[in-house]
C-alpha cells in the first residue's frame, strides 16, 4: 500500500490499477510468472487468460483447437503413452505439427513475460496511488467489486466450467470458458461418456468418447477451477486496496477539521471490522444519527505477520497458499487418469476425476512437505479496518446497534482519560 501523500482527483494516473466495464472487471494484480507459464504449458491461452489479457489468450486458445485437431496431436500422445507408437506415427499429421510448435512456445514465453511486466505495471500503480472505481453501471450491466467467496466460485466451476468466472465478475473470460465447455464437450460425446460411466457400462463409456477431443477437458476442467478461486481473490484484494484508497484520503480532508480537545458529556469508541461493503455503510449511518464527519476516524490496519495457510487467498500479502503446487499436481495426474481410463476397466471419466482428486492432495503433501514454518488450514479472521468515533454520551447505545447491525468484528468503549478543557 502507498504511504506517500495522495494525489488530487483532477491528476490522472498514469498506470491504471484496474477497470470495470459492461465485459466485467479486470485488474494488474501481480500474479506469479511460473505459474502464469505451467497454465500456458498446459493449454496455450490459459496463461494469458490467467493473467487477464483476454483477447490475445482467446486467439491462442482458438488457435490451439484448430491446429491441434488437424494435427491429431492429442491422439498421438495418448497413443505414445499407451505405448501404441506405430499407431501414433501413422495418425499424427507432421506438417500441421511443424506448424504447432512455434505457436506453443511463444504462448508459455509470452505468459512469463507477460506475469512479470504487469508485476512491475501494479508496482507503479501504487506508487501513483491510482484509483479504482467500485462499480459501473451501463445498459447492459451493473459491475461491482464486492467481498466474494473464492471456494464458492470452485464449486460453481466444478459443476460447469464458466460459472465460476461469472461468479467473479469475470464476464468475458466466463462467456468463453462456459461456450468453450460445451462445444469441447460436445465433440468429445462427454456427456454420454460420463452418462454410462455412472451407470456402470465402462466398455461403452470408453468406446464412444472421441479421444483427441476429449483430452482437452482435463486442462479446461482444472484451470476453470483454479483461475475462478484465484480471481474471486484478486478481486477480494482489488476491493482491499481501493476502500484503503478511500479511507485514506477521507481521512487527509478531515485532518484539518479535527478538534485537539473534547468536550463534556463525550464518549469515544473503537471498533474493527474486515474489508467490506460494511465498513462504509457503518460510516454513513453513524453521520446519518448527527456525528459530525471529523469525529470519525476509519483507517486500514497494515499486516505485521506473513503466514500460510493451506486455504487462504492466493499469492497474497499475508500469506502464500500452497493450492498452486497442488492444482499443477492434480492437472498433471487427471490428463494421465483420463489417458489411462482409456484402457483401464473404469473408464476415462472415473479415472480422470480419480486422477484430479489424487493428485491435488499428492500436491499438497509435496507443498507441505517443502514448507519449513508451521502451516495452518485455514486464515483466522482478521481485523483490517480501525474505526474510533468520538460522540456525545446520549448516542453510545444508538451507535452500538450500527457497530453490530454493519458487522464489525468488535467493539470497546474508552475509558475517559482527557481532561476537558475548561
Amino acid at each position: 500500500m502507498p504511504h506517500q501523500k495522495f494525489q488530487s482527483s483532477a491528476i490522472k494516473a498514469r498506470y491504471a490499477k484496474g477497470a470495470l466495464s459492461v465485459f466485467g472487471a479486470n485488474s494488474v494484480y501481480p500474479r506469479i510468472p511460473w505459474v502464469a507459464a505451467w497454465w500456458s504449458l498446459t493449454f496455450p491461452g490459459f496463461g494469458h487468460i490467467f493473467l487477464g489479457r483476454y483477447l490475445p489468450g482467446f486467439i491462442l486458445i482458438i488457435w490451439e483447437l484448430v491446429v491441434n485437431t488437424q494435427s491429431n496431436l492429442n491422439l498421438g500422445i495418448a497413443l505414445s503413452m499407451l505405448g501404441r507408437f506405430e499407431e501414433a506415427k501413422t495418425v499424427i499429421n507432421e506438417e500441421w505439427v511443424l506448424l504447432y510448435m512455434s505457436a506453443y512456445i511463444f504462448s508459455i514465453w509470452d505468459s512469463y513475460r507477460s506475469a512479470v511486466e504487469i508485476s512491475k505495471s501494479h508496482i507503479l500503480s501504487e506508487v501513483e496511488d491510482a484509483p479504482v472505481g467500485p462499480s459501473d453501471v451501463s445498459s447492459f450491466d451493473i459491475v461491482i467489486i464486492d467481498k466474494k467467496k473464492p471456494w464458492l466460485a470452485s464449486v460453481w466451476s466444478i459443476l460447469s466450467p464458466g460459472l465460476g468466472q461469472l461468479y467473479s465478475g469475470h464476464t468475458v473470460a466466463g462467456t468463453f470458458i462456459l461456450a468453450w465447455w460445451i462445444f469441447v464437450t460436445y465433440k468429445a460425446n462427454m456427456i454420454g461418456s460420463w452418462f454410462y460411466s455412472v451407470i456402470g457400462d465402462f466398455n461403452l463409456a470408453s468406446s464412444m468418447v472421441d479421444w483427441q477431443w476429449f483430452l482437452f477437458l482435463p486442462s479446461m476442467f482444472t484451470f476453470a477451477i483454479y483461475q475462478a478461486y484465484a480471481a474471486v481473490n484478486e478481486t477480494n484484494v482489488v476491493f482491499d486496496i481501493e476502500q484503503t484508497r478511500y479511507l485514506r484520503v477521507r481521512d487527509e480532508k478531515l485532518t484539518q477539521q479535527r478538534q485537539n480537545t473534547l468536550e463534556n458529556d463525550i464518549v469515544q469508541i473503537i471498533a474493527t471490522f474486515e474489508h467490506s461493503p460494511f465498513v462504509e455503510m457503518a460510516i454513513h449511518d453513524i453521520e446519518t444519527i448527527g456525528v459530525p464527519q471529523k469525529n470519525i476516524v476509519a483507517l486500514p490496519l497494515e499486516n505485521l505477520d506473513s503466514q500460510t495457510f493451506i486455504i487462504d487467498s492466493l499469492h497474497q500479502a499475508d500469506g502464500r497458499s500452497v493450492l498452486d503446487g497442488a492444482m499443477v499436481s492434480g492437472t498433471i495426474f487427471m490428463v494421465l487418469g483420463t489417458i489411462y481410463g482409456f484402457v483401464w476397466y473404469w473408464g476415462p471419466v472415473i479415472w480422470g476425476l480419480l486422477g484430479l482428486v489424487g493428485g491435488f492432495f499428492l500436491g499438497l503433501i509435496i507443498e507441505l512437505a517443502f514448507q519449513k514454518k508451521k502451516i495452518k488450514l485455514f486464515a483466522s479472521r482478521k481485523n483490517e479496518v480501525y474505526m474510533q468515533v468520538t460522540c456525545h454520551t446520549s448516542m453510545k447505545e444508538h451507535l452500538i446497534k450500527i457497530l453490530k447491525a454493519r458487522k464489525a468484528n468488535g467493539y470497546l468503549i474508552m475509558p475517559q482519560r482527557i481532561t476537558p478543557d475548561t
